[in-house]
């Protein structure tokens, strides 16, 4: 029987540090300033950094201790000063922040029996928001998004030239043929009959006689339209004009009405 002989290029680690070859990654890997510049875009800002941070080192994040945690943040922003890189204004709030939380940590604690808020908390709480937010926004970056992992059907198959058909020529002149001897449409108009001032002079006058009080819409007919509407009112003025009606109401605050002169 025949062993398969191991290639020897596969047993060669290929992470190599200080000129001395690496199985994996070592976990207290240290990063020089001069990496970090590069490193630097990698990062969202100086809370991202921080979690870095807190990770690499292997802190609880809501136990964490921040006194190492700020030694390390301070000396990479000060080597980094130092090799002239220039960061931007958020990382350098935090190295003040960070300072002066270190700060106030080495100070002893008061003997006296009073209740004070832990200096670290409120920076924890920010990263722990700051943690969740930026899990959140992975797991939605890895849905699938419109115009980057799925795309609309777009197919394209050319010009397609329409066929049209030909028709015989007996079927165009029969068709011609059926529009010529169709019958034409019947039309009726119907007229509007004219309507006369005499006529509702007269019909007023006969209407005022029983001395009732007559609204201006009892005395239109539907049939006669807006022409009969435009002619009762000149009737009724004329009427008056006579002095034959006299009008009760004006037709602002009540309907139109009138009445005989005599009654």
């Amino acid at each position: 029987m025949t062993q398969a002989l191991s290639s020897p290029v596969d047993s060669i680690p290929n992470i190599r540090v200080l000129d001395e070859w690496q199985e994996t990654i070592p976990e207290d890997l240290y990063i020089p300033p001069s990496a970090f510049e590069i490193l630097l875009e990698h990062f969202e800002g100086p809370l991202d950094f921080l979690i870095y941070l807190i990770q690499k080192n292997g802190f609880d994040l809501l136990q964490v201790d921040i006194a190492p945690i700020a030694t390390q943040y301070l000396s990479y922003m000060e080597a980094m000063k130092s090799l002239n890189i220039e960061l931007t204004a958020d990382y350098m709030v935090m190295a003040a922040l960070l300072a002066d939380l270190k700060s106030r940590l080495l100070l002893p604690k008061p003997t006296t029996l009073t209740i004070e808020k832990d200096p670290k908390q409120a920076l924890i709480d920010r990263l722990a928001t700051y943690l969740r937010i930026k899990k959140a926004a992975e797991r939605l970056g890895q849905l699938p998004v419109l115009e980057r992992d799925t795309f609309h059907t777009n197919v394209g198959i050319g010009h397609i030239a329409p066929v049209y058909e030909g028709y015989d020529v007996q079927n165009l002149h029969d068709a011609l043929f059926c529009i010529f001897n169709r019958p034409e449409p019947v039309t009726h108009t119907v007229a509007q009959e004219p309507v006369l001032l005499e006529e509702r002079i007269a019909y007023i006058e006969e209407k005022v006689q029983s001395g009732e009080i007559l609204n201006f819409i009892s005395l239109l007919k539907p049939q006669q339209g807006r022409m009969g509407m435009v002619v009762t009112f000149m009737a009724i003025l004329e009427l008056t004009r006579q002095q034959k009606i006299k009008i009760i109401a004006s037709g602002v605050e009540a309907p139109l009405a009138i009445q005989g002169a005599q009654v």
